[in-house]
């Protein structure tokens, strides 16, 4: 077993949810177990899914997970599970022994009350990180040195931002969009006193030599794929689906224009990358006939009578196999991808493989995380249970819990 991969040149998706606490001992919302936050965050998700079959819908989109685990622990205290979970019911295999009739509960915000909690929570979170900016704003008696020349700036946070970008051209964003300064100066001094590039994160034998290569690469930037650096935007507290990476391609393209987001719709596309080889496509028509012209297989004939969750098993499993130059068919083992092509054409091993091949619940999980071709997926049956799909679709392929689990 091993983690998602993901498809070089392909941008991530904003997926944390900013979480500061201190370490903090937590229970598991349906046992006795406990878990440290946040550093066994991921941990204590895996095991609410392995140990209690539940999923949690947008889990990298809660203001605050610690209190939403202990707002649901006293629910389910009160009322059973399935007052509150969508439910669906698949038979998996464990330990290598098939179970038949499996129940796995689905906690989204459908439900009115995670919709409440998850609402408060956001706007909690939003406030919290307002009231951090405005102090930093309003202090006058900032004093500290520059990365680069340590020369002392003062007197306030918003002079030091913009001494490194207009002395320095360090660009880290406007000082109004910023929270959390001095944890963001102190991160990247860290970093460069370990001689480390701020955005390619490579080391260096000396300070000359890494400022040099920040300079012609023109790396004075912060990792745009890096996290670690998404709580120190404002905008990434204003609610599920914003984050600074898009606005900042957005003004990167119209940067004197005035902002009007009522127009505003999503810079960052996803390549559909062929499930035999390298080749990308921004269409899901031309992948279809490219997959058809070059590897003579038909991926809509073949999955017609398929449901999603069928389709997401059969396309990671084909994934997995092709990662490994492995036969979606016959399992042999080759050196390289080319050599595994050529063996599943000559042989006529290009068409569906076994259904006890891929129909197991480890190809639930993305072989790559960033995998636009199970966007394209469609429900080829079961169109009656279009909302219930959609939700569980997106938890299966969304949530932190799932990718921690599969790295298990």
């Amino acid at each position: 077993m091993f983690g998602p991969l993901e498809f070089s040149s392909t941008a991530k998706e904003f997926s944390d949810n900013y979480e500061k606490t201190e370490k903090d001992a937590i229970s598991c919302v349906l046992c006795s177990s406990t878990f440290n936050f946040p550093s066994e965050k991921d941990t204590c998700l895996a095991h609410i899914f392995e140990c209690h079959n539940l999923v949690i819908a947008d889990v990298h989109q809660i203001g605050n997970l610690k209190k939403y685990l202990e707002f649901w622990k006293q629910q389910f205290s009160e009322a059973p599970i399935t007052e509150f979970c969508s439910t669906i019911v698949a038979d998996i295999k464990k330990d290598g022994l098939p179970l038949k009739d499996n129940e796995y509960f689905l906690l989204s915000d459908v439900h009115d009350k995670d919709k409440f909690i998850r609402e408060k929570l956001q706007t909690e979170f939003l406030e919290s990180a307002l009231d951090q900016q405005k102090l930093e704003r309003e202090d006058t008696n900032y004093s500290h040195g520059c990365l680069f020349c340590r020369q002392i700036i003062e007197p306030t946070r918003s002079e030091y931002i913009i001494h490194l970008s207009t002395q320095h051209n360090l660009q880290l964003g406007k000082p109004e969009n910023l929270v959390h300064v001095d944890d963001l100066i102190k991160l990247l001094e860290e970093k460069m006193e370990k001689l480390q590039c701020i955005f390619c994160e490579k080391t260096f034998k000396d300070r000359n030599v890494l400022k040099e290569h920040m300079r012609k690469k023109m790396h004075k930037r912060i990792n745009p794929d890096n996290e670690e650096y998404d709580r120190f935007y404002i905008v990434n507290y204003k609610g599920p689906g914003k984050n600074w990476k898009k606005e900042k391609k957005r003004q990167d393209s119209a940067e004197d224009e005035p902002c009007d987001w009522s127009d505003w719709q999503e810079t960052l596309t996803l390549s559909i990358v062929c499930l035999f080889c390298e080749e990308s496509f921004s269409s899901w028509e031309n992948v279809l006939h490219h997959m058809i012209d070059a590897h003579d297989f038909n991926y809509e004939d073949s999955t017609s009578e398929m449901d999603f969750y069928e389709q997401v098993k059969l396309v990671n499993y084909i994934r997995r196999q092709l990662y490994r130059n492995r036969c979606i068919n016959c399992d042999n083992e080759f050196s390289n991808r080319a050599e595994t092509l050529e063996h599943i054409i000559s042989q006529t091993h290009n068409t569906m493989p076994s259904k006890q091949l891929w129909n197991q619940p480890e190809f639930y999980f993305p072989t790559y995380e960033n995998d636009a071709f199970l966007c394209q997926i469609e429900d080829g049956i079961n169109d009656n249970k279009e909302e219930l799909n959609s939700d569980l679709s997106e938890a299966l392929s969304e949530i932190n819990v799932l990718t921690s689990l599969e790295q298990g």
